[in-house]
């Protein structure tokens, strides 16, 4: 049996072990969720797509009026050094920033500075999520949920933000009812997101995908965009309905943790999968985090 690998994290200043990496019960991201974070895949000693992380970091830290506790390169030095000490080739990793300590009380100038949080993880899923991550063999079987996508009129989607509830209450409602994953659908009952991935489709040669304003513009759903068009591969962004995903030739999400998954049911209708299309980009991915990623060293 392997021994367990021993993750070193950072928070505010000191690398931590994993199990010792912890915030004040004060911060303002465990009070109110008030902060922003990124996810990202190290793979081979390579951080996939790390300077599109870091770009939509800035975005939704100048959106949220939140001054990063750091310059964007001492974090990517920060990130990487987390890897170094941690003496691992792939791992799954999350800078976290919230407004940071204070008074609790939903004013940012009890704040003094924001709190910045680097950690660690396996890059496998934990076996108790069931089969809502899986990437081999049958597909994903999603439900619809009666939870709504927050719209950007309320609060912008593009801004990965630490305010993740709706998606949380998504994902229950479709595990207790049986099923893998959920899909959220924006106000106007377009099809939007699952709770943690970018949704596409495959009719008729052409991939579609929702428009990007209702939607996190996710950083996988931009590297599939950019090899379809590289592929030759027609796509487009568009409202979708139900209807299309439930008469779709293939279905697929994406997330930097799911890179490109297979769905085979929607509410109880079959989809073809894995599908050729779905097959291509995901094993296009899987090779670009292996062979393009910023190296750690």
């Amino acid at each position: 049996m392997n021994e367990p690998v021993s993750y070193i994290c950072y928070v505010n200043g000191e690398y931590v072990a994993a199990e010792e990496a912890k915030v004040s019960a004060f911060d303002h991201g465990f009070l109110y969720g008030d902060g922003l974070f990124e996810s990202m895949t190290v793979v081979n000693r390579r951080i996939f797509r790390f300077q599109d992380h870091l770009d939509r970091m800035e975005r939704s830290a100048r959106a949220l009026r939140l001054t990063l506790p750091e310059t964007r390169e001492r974090i990517a030095e920060v990130v990487k050094e987390c890897v170094r000490r941690s003496l691992v080739d792939d791992v799954y990793l999350r800078v976290v920033v919230s407004r940071g300590a204070g008074y609790p009380l939903l004013d940012p100038r009890v704040c003094d500075k924001a709190t910045l949080a680097v950690l660690l993880h396996d890059p496998a899923p934990p076996p108790e999520t069931g089969s809502s991550y899986r990437a081999k063999g049958a597909g994903l079987r999603l439900k619809t949920a009666g939870v709504r996508k927050v719209p950007s009129e309320s609060f912008e989607a593009r801004v990965k933000s630490l305010n993740y509830l709706n998606n949380v209450m998504a994902r229950i409602e479709a595990v207790e009812s049986g099923f893998d994953e959920a899909i959220l659908l924006d106000t106007r009952g377009f099809v939007a997101e699952a709770p943690g991935e970018n949704v596409f489709v495959v009719k008729d040669g052409v991939l579609k995908t929702p428009k990007a304003h209702n939607v996190l513009d996710g950083i996988t759903r931009k590297v599939v965009l950019e090899i379809a068009a590289e592929a030759g591969i027609f796509a487009e962004e568009a409202d979708l309905t139900l209807y299309d995903l439930y008469t779709a030739d293939e279905c697929f999400l994406t997330s930097s943790f799911s890179r490109v998954h297979a769905v085979a049911e929607v509410d109880g209708r079959p989809i073809p999968a894995p599908g050729p299309v779905t097959n291509r980009l995901r094993g296009e991915v899987l090779e670009m985090e292996r062979t393009q990623g910023e190296p750690i060293d």
